[in-house]
């Protein structure tokens, strides 16, 4: 009922992730800067342009559609599971239902990267390599959320009582206005040091956050004549801040910042280097990405009352989140103000560690590794999801391909490709949910990309290359 809830204020798009097997595409450049800020250095090509990339990804373990894939959805109708239109458990395709899990959680995100550059030069005989970027992205996610929907797929009468666990949840959408720089610090015959890192001006345009620090106390009542069912919260204690862009009076959606702050990548890229080849054997990486966060001015509710009846919301046309809260606050306290607690917030930045290896197995075939762990460490920080992952990609300067296997939280294995034809990139970090019919679609990825950058080679004959640096 609650996760309902959080639904409710925020109907969100299906939104991404990062393509994590064409950032190790070497002719990646600028796209690939928010995931490694060192990875334009080792572009063979001295400049590139992408004029625009979306990615985009949803991954979870609370609900699922039967027997169905992301292209089919298109002309599905989906019904959800409800005791009350006796639809229960899985009895065909195009059903929407919940694991029978005690926990659950979701995570979505997106990145669109919009007009971006990067260019190398040599300053003092010695290599650098700056760039601009920028983005708008979309997260939000809930991690070991109790599963309470899970009774909607039963054929149990009521739960009487039910004790739903604290949690937090929470969502931004934001843009990013960022400059990159990458420069070796340290360089002899065999091996690269490299450093690289971007600055980031954040402008921060919805958010939510939802916190329950109590254990709240559920109460569900099914009537057996017509299988109406009746809920009460008690004992909770739930701080809500939230947001938006959107006005509901005018039904149109305001591009303003709501909120601002900075952000900051660091990157450091050690390399074995084959001057012959003019390509490193082995590559090793390391990133901590998403260091900051955005304050916003919005509202901050506060709710810890007598007990809340659902059933106060039924018939209600409810449009913004502000009317949603006004009514929670008459219902608890008497009064539609009364809840309303301040008006500044502040949201975290989704901060995370991403550890490579890319090994190059022969000419323009590669190897990679790549380990990626949130570390959230400030005030309400989105929380991203945690992968492995392992890809084999071919990389050459008109052609790029690849495929991938990756552990989703370290538990969800997903397969994925991509492909880099001229200035189209194409890909998925979760491919086969796209087009293939799953027994329960809960997951599914797909990247694409425009880019500009030189075609042509400026020297070919890479056999009369010396191995020493001439």
């Amino acid at each position: 009922m609650i996760l309902r809830i959080v639904l409710l204020l925020f109907p969100l798009l299906m939104s991404a992730q990062d393509a994590v097997i064409f950032s190790n595409d070497k002719y990646s450049g600028i796209s690939s800067v928010g995931f490694s800020p060192t990875q334009p250095f080792f572009n063979p090509n001295s400049w590139d342009i992408n004029i625009v990339a979306v990615d985009i990804f949803i991954q979870n373990n609370y609900t699922y559609i039967s027997k169905q894939s992301i292209i089919g959805l298109a002309d599905a109708d989906i019904k959800s599971v409800s005791l009350r239109d006796k639809i229960m458990g899985i009895s065909g395709p195009n059903l929407q239902d919940y694991y029978n899990k005690d926990k659950g959680g979701y995570h979505f995100s997106s990145d669109i990267l919009g007009p971006s550059a990067s260019l190398s030069v040599d300053i003092n005989q010695k290599k650098y390599t700056f760039g601009i970027f920028t983005r708008l992205r979309t997260q939000g996610s809930a991690i070991d959320i109790d599963n309470y929907s899970r009774f909607n797929n039963t054929n149990i009468d009521a739960v009487y009582m039910y004790n739903f666990s604290p949690f937090k949840t929470n969502f931004m959408n934001w843009g990013e206005i960022g400059v990159n720089v990458a420069t070796q610090i340290f360089q002899d015959k065999e091996y690269k040091l490299v450093l690289g890192g971007n600055l980031k001006y954040e402008m921060g345009y919805d958010a939510m956050n939802l916190n329950n620090k109590n254990t709240a106390n559920l109460r569900r009542t099914v009537n057996s004549t017509d299988l109406s069912t009746n809920t009460e919260m008690a004992n909770y204690d739930i701080e809500a801040s939230y947001v938006t862009g959107y006005d509901s009076e005018g039904k149109q959606y305001n591009i303003k910042p709501n909120g601002k702050g900075f952000g900051l990548d660091i990157g450091l890229a050690f390399t074995e280097w084959d001057f012959r080849m003019e390509d490193y054997n082995l590559k090793m990486s390391f990133n901590i990405l998403d260091i900051g966060y955005i304050n916003f001015k919005g509202e901050n509710h506060r709710f810890n009352g007598k007990p809340f009846d659902f059933n106060t919301l039924d018939g209600k046309k409810i449009e913004s989140p502000q009317e949603f809260f006004q009514i929670m606050s008459e219902e608890i306290y008497g009064n539609p103000n009364a809840s309303l607690a301040g008006t500044k917030f502040t949201i975290g930045l989704p901060t995370s560690l991403h550890f490579n290896i890319s090994k190059r197995i022969r000419e323009n075939h590669y190897l990679n590794f790549d380990l990626v762990q949130r570390a959230p460490v400030f005030e309400n920080s989105l929380k991203r999801s945690n992968i492995a992952n392992v890809s084999y990609s071919v990389q050459k300067r008109i052609i790029g391909y690849g495929t991938s296997m990756s552990l989703y939280e370290y538990r969800d294995l997903q397969f994925g490709a991509y492909l880099r034809l001229a200035s189209l990139i194409i890909g998925s970090e979760n491919f086969f949910p796209l087009f293939f019919k799953q027994d329960k679609l809960h997951a599914a990825d797909i990247y694409i990309g425009l880019k500009i950058y030189p075609f042509s080679e400026k020297s070919p004959d890479k056999i009369r290359r010396s191995k020493c640096r001439c």
